[in-house]
């Protein structure tokens, strides 16, 4: 049955077109119910939707299609089935991770109109925007954080994508801020959560003899590799059930440890000294407002009441995960977060305002998630054309859709609409030419190494030299002074379905090179190197300057390529060592700064 209102939008040739339409969404959290209505209601006629998660209790208040009998079955299943009963399309739910491979070949992405972004983490974004540039499929990526939220259409090829501006990535501490010289809140709670309550509850692991602890500092780090083993032997007291041990545990965390920093003179040159929690006692008096900020008595009481309930929780369960919705891992995370700031002299925090921290929140608003879905939905409408009596949009003529606050475009409306820019030629990931390589499984088997990397210098007119590199698993496979693996098959390598292989031009020379190809390899049919037919340009070696910024909060690592992941002893080569050849230099990219999340 038609869409009366949709055919009178449309025009009728329109609206078969999109009745015949197959689209794709990714995510079905906040943003994703209201896109997922949306397409519905539109009339679109085959929706795809992907969701590894399961439905959470914090979900509720902005998932409109969940219900509390839903909570702990799929999103993504839940979603359709909860839509259907007023659908005129065919739904297909998929609870499975899209970058899976094997789910989800490139083949499988090439059957639709268009994608649709309504995910939560970065890592996501950035795949289903490399598979739409590999495709030449449109892209409507949103998001949203608060009342702020936006959209972007993404044609590859014609307009900027996903990466062609920097994101914010998760902030993350040096190890000694977090052990030893805590100067925030923010460092006590993740001391609390992913040290002390992971240690004690959730894991029996011994550090590792190579991690980087952030420090030179010989006492420093002889101090906290002394302490994560005193804290394996807590654990044991934690398991025996024995309530009369929380003082010793107590005073171990409180106490001694911290007299046990305050010996390392070297740390409070320029830093105020902690004051261990001397003279402390237990009561039963227990707070339950958890939006007030309680009294170190307080957080005392609730640091022995949630360590009583995990203990007896051991009995039965073999580890026990931190879960923001479970009362009893926050109760603990909060309490000892705000006693280790006590101690240090900091601000402490109420449980409320901890948990958004510790459980990573972000604020969601309902109707900010339907506005953002709503333009969403409209702006496929002129992405796919669907329009009637609009000419066929230009790409650059597109909009994208800010909140006012999210854009800082405008403060006298709430919607800025600026046009889409062109791709970022200093794009990591839509300046690089790309192509689909598909190989015959016998190939995968037997083709050596070498042979596809001469197939790529003879395609595309490199020069003797070149590297490769699998980004998949960031693993340097070959380059001009690493040829171990060149002889190998590429199964042996661990080239499959699903490997993306950057090959870079290793010729050192300043005044030109070429320009990095990145090849998607897909299995199929027929034998032998069938390389794709793109232009591989010849281009000048960027210039990078070093980067001579430092601080106290932790300074920029390089990354790491690893040689052979099959040794016990991996090699490792960083992209910034001396040897770095002008190629590898063209593909660095600047620190990542901002995103919005759903």
């Amino acid at each position: 049955m038609a869409n009366a209102s949709a055919v009178r939008l449309l025009g009728q040739e329109n609206y078969e077109r999109l009745r015949s339409s197959r689209v794709l969404l990714v995510g079905a959290g906040g943003i994703g119910c209201e896109l997922l209505k949306n397409l519905v209601l539109m009339g679109f006629g085959e929706i795809h939707i992907v969701d590894l998660d399961i439905i959470d209790l914090s979900n509720l208040n902005r998932q409109f299609l969940f219900r509390q009998r839903d909570i702990k079955q799929a999103k993504a299943t839940t979603a359709a089935r909860a839509i259907e009963h007023v659908s005129n399309s065919k739904l297909v739910a998929h609870q499975a991770n899209i970058m899976d491979v094997n789910q989800f070949p490139l083949a499988w992405f090439s059957q639709f109109s268009i994608f649709f972004n309504a995910l939560d983490n970065l890592e996501a974004r950035r795949y289903v925007n490399q598979m739409a540039q590999y495709l030449r499929k449109p892209l409507l990526e949103s998001g949203t954080a608060g009342f702020d939220g936006y959209i972007q259409p993404i044609i590859p090829g014609a307009t900027e994508c996903f990466d062609c501006t920097t994101k914010e990535t998760p902030k993350t501490f040096p190890v000694c801020t977090i052990r030893s010289t805590p100067s925030q809140p923010i460092h006590c709670i993740v001391w609390a959560k992913n040290f002390l309550f992971s240690q004690l509850f959730a894991s029996s692991g011994s550090m590792s003899a190579d991690e980087d602890l952030g420090t030179d500092n010989v006492e420093e780090i002889e101090r906290i590799r002394q302490e994560t083993n005193e804290l394996h032997e807590l654990q044991e007291l934690i398991r025996s059930g024995d309530k009369t041990r929380i003082r010793d545990v107590f005073e171990k965390v409180f106490v001694k440890d911290i007299e046990k920093l305050l010996a390392i003179e070297e740390l409070w040159k320029a830093r105020e000294k902690p004051t261990p929690l001397y003279n402390f006692k237990f009561d039963e008096k227990i707070n339950k407002n958890l939006n007030t900020v309680w009294t170190i008595q307080e957080q005392v009481n609730a640091f022995v009441l949630a360590t009583e309930k995990l203990m007896q929780r051991l009995s039965s369960e073999k580890q026990i995960e931190f879960d923001k919705d479970d009362p009893d891992t926050l109760l603990f995370v909060a309490a000892a977060a705000n006693i280790r700031a006590s101690v240090f002299k900091l601000p402490l925090k109420s449980v409320f305002d901890i948990k958004q921290i510790a459980g990573g929140i972000i604020p969601a608003i309902a109707t900010t998630n339907a506005i953002i879905a709503g333009l969403s939905s409209l702006a496929s409408l002129r992405v796919l054309n669907l329009l009637k009596n609009q000419p066929k949009a230009n790409p650059t003529e597109l909009n994208m859709a800010f909140t006012a606050k999210a854009s800082n475009m405008s403060n006298n409306r709430y919607l800025s609409n600026p046009q889409l820019g062109p791709p970022n030629p200093r794009c990591p990931v839509c300046s690089i030419a790309r192509g689909v390589l598909t190989l015959s499984q016998n190939d995968l088997d037997t083709m050596r190494l070498s042979e596809l990397v001469g197939a790529v210098q003879e395609k595309y007119s490199y020069s003797g030299e070149v590297s490769v590199l699998d980004k998949s698993t960031q693993r340097l496979l070959a380059d001009f002074d690493f040829e171990d693996l060149l002889n190998k098959t590429l199964a042996e390598v661990k080239v499959a379905r699903g490997t993306i292989l950057l090959i870079s031009d290793e010729q050192d020379s300043e005044e030109s090179i070429r320009a990095p190809v990145e090849l998607y390899i897909e299995q199929g049919e027929p034998e032998g190197i069938n390389l794709p037919d793109i232009e591989v340009p010849l281009i000048k070696p960027a210039v990078v300057e070093p980067d001579e910024t430092n601080s106290e909060e932790g300074v920029s690592m390089p990354g790491e390529i690893i040689l052979d992941e099959d040794d016990k002893n991996p090699k490792k080569r960083h992209l910034d060592d001396a040897s770095e050849t002008p190629a590898k230099k063209a593909l660095k990219t600047e620190e990542e700064h901002v995103v919005i999340l759903d």
